[in-house]
């Protein structure tokens, strides 16, 4: 607010001026001094409404409890253990994958016939009905959602560079053919979908079935960021924290006020029977090595066998909005007329899944008597320079100031915990 002597012209006095005047400096006198004790004020207030109840203040949370929500939406990025408690049913899922190949395929929630279904489609239609119904407990009615869901299986762990899902047919059509491509065609088309030249999911998800005993392959999420140029690209603290529930930001380390210079990178680790959900415009990456990012190179070829050592079996489910269009070319199993009950213990219930807490990585749990001043990670990048959004291969960013690589490696190496660290934007 303007102070009273801005507004009080050189040549005149107090004594010249009208009441109304008088009355008008009065008021932002007040307004001045209610800036002043605004905070104090508000502090105070929110003492009094938390006092004597069971609500800690959010500053006292503890980290390993805190969520993590993306800028994309109030969304968090979540992983539930003992979504698939039976290991023989996992193996029953894990050697059908094997056989059925590596395509993706198709196919419309929720499904009315089992007749003709294979055991991955009732296996993922299982578990989005579980999450549906904790939707409706949560929220007092169900709507009646469909979806395309969109699936594919890998058994192996390979290094999958960073990349965000997309309509994958419809973007190399885009590569091929731009002149054809009409962007206000395509927004009005895919409404819920269509960004920034591509069609992303609703949301991705990994099920983790098999996971061999010298695997260190974390799924490697980025949150609010679509490419590799975005891995570059600074947002403001609003941005970044819009629709936090959390007090996770607060313990970002060496964070601007004004400007979010950092990088969340989200780990989750490969564990047997373990869901992980993300935004479907999330980058994600799956390094092997593990510690690829920081190695300057990698020599021969990785081991794949024996499976029980080496193996990382998982299916791989993207939803997208079922009053569009699915997946261009992508082969699709449409809904028949209802018939064959479906079975509804071929996934724990909802009430049985166990939500994996993420923990904040600062520092590493071992100091070093010498640490490394080298502070770089490299973060490889999938496709060409459209979709990478960046000219080159990998996008250079800095480790956490205090613990370094270490709190990378240490994270990236992790057997079951999910961890959250923040990378800082090379300068």
């Amino acid at each position: 607010p303007l102070s009273a002597t801005r507004v009080i012209p050189e040549d005149r006095n107090m004594n010249a001026l009208n009441p109304l005047h008088i009355t008008f400096l009065f008021f932002l006198a007040i307004c001045r001094l209610f800036s002043l004790f605004e905070s104090p004020i508000l502090s105070f207030a929110s003492a009094l409404s938390t006092s004597g109840s069971n609500v800690s203040p959010q500053s006292t949370l503890p980290t390993s409890s805190c969520k993590v929500n993306t800028p994309h939406t109030s969304h968090v990025v979540q992983v539930w253990d003992n979504v698939l408690e039976s290991n023989d049913y996992r193996n029953e899922l894990h050697h059908y994958a094997a056989e059925s190949g590596l395509g993706h395929k198709c196919f419309s929630y929720p499904i009315q016939n089992r007749d003709g279904k294979n055991i991955i489609e009732l296996t993922l239609n299982a578990i989005l009905t579980q999450m549906e119904e904790r939707e409706e407990n949560k929220n007092g009615r169900r709507a009646a959602k469909q979806y395309f869901v969109e699936y594919w299986t890998r058994q192996e762990w390979r290094h999958i560079e960073a990349h965000a899902d997309v309509d994958e047919n419809l973007a190399k059509f885009h590569d091929a053919n731009p002149s054809e491509m009409e962007v206000d065609d395509l927004m009005t088309r895919f409404p819920a979908t269509y960004k920034n030249g591509y069609r992303y999911p609703i949301y991705g998800h990994v099920l983790y079935l098999h996971v061999g005993s010298e695997v260190k392959g974390p799924t490697c999420i980025f949150p609010s960021r679509s490419s590799g140029g975005d891995l570059l690209r600074s947002f403001s603290n609003e941005e970044q924290n819009h629709g936090n529930e959390s007090d996770c930001s607060s313990q970002r380390n060496n964070a601007s006020d004004n400007k979010y210079d950092h990088v969340q990178l989200i780990t989750v680790p490969a564990k047997a029977g373990r869901l992980l959900r993300f935004h479907g415009r999330d980058l994600h990456a799956v390094p092997r090595p593990h510690d690829l990012w920081m190695l300057p190179f990698v020599k021969g070829s990785p081991e794949t066998e024996p499976e029980d050592i080496w193996g990382r079996s998982v299916i791989l489910f993207n939803v997208w909005p079922g009053d569009e269009d699915p997946p261009l070319s992508v082969p699709l199993d449409l809904n028949e007329e209802e018939g064959n009950q479906i079975e509804e213990n071929l996934c724990n219930k909802f009430e049985e899944w166990n939500e994996a807490s993420v923990f904040p990585r600062t520092a590493p749990s071992v100091q070093s008597d010498s640490p490394s001043t080298n502070k770089s990670v490299k973060v490889w990048l999938l496709g060409n320079d459209r979709r990478r959004g960046y000219p080159m291969r990998t996008v250079p960013l800095h480790a956490t100031e205090d613990g370094g690589r270490e709190v990378v490696r240490e994270a990236l190496e992790e057997e079951s915990l999910v961890s959250i660290i923040w990378l800082r934007q090379s300068k």
